[in-house]
């Protein structure tokens, strides 16, 4: 990004209260801590903060310009005056987004997001410089900071769009004017604030409002509401999957040590073989997902089958580590009840000589659901033939009671860490997993750090 200040203004209908309008703005930032030359500071009013507070801060830590929703006292370097800071962050990358004539993939889901976003990249770099969100920047302020990330050299973008309240999927898709998009599926995460998954549905579906009549919205078909769509959107809508019905389709999945080998079958019967690094039937349907985009924006088969075999997981999302003597499933970044199943059908196929045990921490944001939620994750794990299951947290009470007695329960992370340091034994497979307010990323990095297994007794002695 390297625009001028007027162009800004113009675009967020704001008023420069003092500096120069020449001033030339290369990116924008939230944190006034991250402040640095040619970034423009955008102060967030919050629940527990006002980033107006930090504006003179963020000026003099370097920052070249700064919006406000209140007039200030003129100084050396510009002010905008707008008013909402937020909207116009959003305005000022709509903007910027029209200045690029090149394919943008919006992705969006209920789970799964960050790691489709991560393999349509991957596969799009068979054939384009791609631009693609960093980690899960995938907010009403994370989207438009991505958009605004795009440069001369880019020839694609791949964008994650997440939402937690109604209305907010309609202004990040007038951000970013998917030419294509991907939705994951439909679960319960924030049905706290949406109440039903059709309402999940409905304001997740806005990602296609702006796709043009060559535009398509690859959905999964093995989701019981996604399909639907095609009532609305019709041809737009091409369904990827392991279900016959679908468009794309994955069949013949042989689990390996380092992923998943399958056959994907295109619309036209055209059979590929795939392997790609990651384990479970859901991240088959995300390369499915990755497979789709990357034909139908002309890369060719075997080079994305090659982009793909190079894919490696995101931090926290279910990394398969091996620290002394475990299999260590790190799945700690996030939490809903789809998500959990996922995770739990990868720790049991892990074919190890011990136990496969598994500690879920409570799921947030679930509302009137939370009790079934978690009750259902409990017995879904009884039902997989998990070994041994732990709940941390006042909510995985009920995780533990839908397991049953064998299972434990820990108030918070130190106790079951105690726990496992004590009990763990080599050979044991250990899925770590729960919403990220848990921070189960400390149980992670405590089994990494300092745990030493006891090894497993022979048998018959």
């Amino acid at each position: 990004m390297r625009v001028k200040l007027s162009d800004i203004v113009k675009a967020t209908g704001g008023q420069l209260l003092c500096g120069a309008e020449e001033t030339v703005i290369t990116s924008f930032f939230t944190d006034s801590r991250q402040a640095k030359a040619g970034a423009m500071f955008v102060p967030i009013r919050g629940e527990r903060t006002d980033g107006h507070a930090y504006i003179a801060a963020a000026l003099e830590g370097g920052a070249a310009a700064s919006f406000t929703d209140h007039p200030l006292p003129p100084g050396e370097k510009p002010l905008v005056l707008v008013k909402d800071c937020r909207e116009a962050l959003q305005k000022a990358a709509a903007w910027y987004r029209e200045q690029f004539s090149i394919p943008v993939v919006g992705i969006t889901g209920s789970v799964g997001k960050t790691t489709a976003k991560e393999m349509v990249a991957q596969a799009l770099t068979a054939k384009f410089r791609v631009l693609k969100t960093a980690g899960n920047q995938n907010s009403q302020v994370g989207v438009p900071i991505t958009v605004c990330g795009l440069k001369k050299e880019h020839t694609a973008a791949v964008v994650e769009m997440g939402v937690s309240m109604p209305g907010e999927m309609a202004r990040i898709a007038a951000v970013v004017k998917p030419t294509c998009a991907v939705m994951t599926n439909i679960g319960v995460s924030h049905i706290e604030f949406m109440k039903t998954r059709e309402n999940i549905l409905q304001e997740k579906a806005h990602i296609a409002d702006y796709l043009t009549w060559s535009g398509t919205l690859f959905v999964n078909g093995d989701d019981d509401l996604l399909p639907t769509l095609r009532e609305t959107l019709g041809n737009k809508v091409v369904t990827f999957g392991l279900g016959p019905q679908c468009d794309w389709r994955g069949s013949d999945l042989r689990e390996a040590d380092k992923g998943t080998f399958f056959t994907c079958t295109s619309p036209t019967g055209e059979k590929t073989e795939l392997f790609v690094p990651a384990a479970g039937e859901h991240n088959v349907r995300n390369a499915l997902a990755a497979m789709a985009v990357a034909r139908f924006l002309e890369v060719p088969a075997q080079d994305a089958v090659r982009a793909l075999s190079a894919y490696k997981s995101p931090a926290m999302r279910q990394q398969v580590l091996e620290v002394n003597g475990l299999v260590l499933i790190d799945d700690s970044y996030n939490a809903s009840p789809d998500s959990m199943r996922s995770a739990l059908d990868v720790l049991v196929t892990r074919q190890v000589p011990g136990r496969r045990i598994a500690v879920l921490a409570d799921m947030l944001e679930l509302g009137d659901f939370s009790r079934q939620g978690h009750r259902e994750v409990g017995e879904y794990a009884r039902q997989k033939g998990v070994d041994l299951v732990l709940g941390v947290g006042p909510l995985s009470q009920d995780i533990v009671a839908g397991y049953g007695d064998a299972g434990l329960w820990f108030p918070e992370n130190q106790q079951a860490i105690a726990w496992l340091q004590a009990h763990l034994q080599q050979g044991d497979a250990l899925l770590v997993k729960g919403s990220r307010g848990m921070q189960t990323d400390e149980i992670v990095a405590a089994l990494k750090e300092g745990c030493q297994p006891a090894k497993q007794e022979s048998e018959g002695q």
